[in-house]
């Protein structure tokens, strides 16, 4: 008699458990589900470009640069993709020459590309001015903010990323 209780005890807290995981599994996707719809990465660009916006204030950054003549916009698009990922090693070495040669031929580039956004898309397109005007004060100024630089170069990766589709450039 005793061996039942037991048995019949353990299973019912199989039951309980598969129960309670099962309450758990909702739970998390529901949370999940919220944090997709909450705009989360989306809210964390635009506190960046936020502070990029307060520099561009002060005076356009982009201003003195001059759009780089482009025959192949699939190929500046790979070249701005690759300058992107390579700004981070430049920043985190302390390189601050090839850093500023990387983030000068990104907003040449952009300046290029953004020439064929759709006016429809002037958000995407004011979110990536200010990224890379906050890139390029930051990368010029007297002390680097290395967290703020990464944060901008990271910005940049995931707006470039849904500006590629918009330009309809892969």
């Amino acid at each position: 008699m005793m061996k039942m209780i037991i048995i019949h005890k353990g299973k019912g807290l199989w039951k309980t458990v598969r129960y309670i995981s099962l309450l758990l599994f909702i739970v998390l996707l529901l949370t999940g589900c919220g944090a997709a719809e909450s705009g989360g990465q989306e809210e964390a660009s635009k506190h960046v470009a936020g502070e990029a916006a307060s520099v561009e204030s002060a005076g356009d950054p982009l201003g003195h640069i001059e759009a780089a003549p482009i025959d192949d916009p699939a190929a500046a698009a790979e070249e701005m993709t690759s300058l992107i990922k390579t700004f981070k090693a430049a920043v985190e070495s302390d390189n601050r020459d090839d850093a500023i040669a990387q983030a000068e031929r990104m907003a040449s580039i952009w300046k290029s590309l953004s020439q064929g956004m759709p006016e429809e898309q002037s958000d995407r397109l004011n979110q990536m001015n200010a990224d890379l005007g906050g890139l390029l004060e930051a990368v010029h100024a007297e002390s680097w903010d290395k967290a703020r630089l990464v944060d901008l170069d990271y910005s940049l990766y995931q707006g470039f990323r849904d500006v590629k589709t918009v330009l309809q450039i892969s």
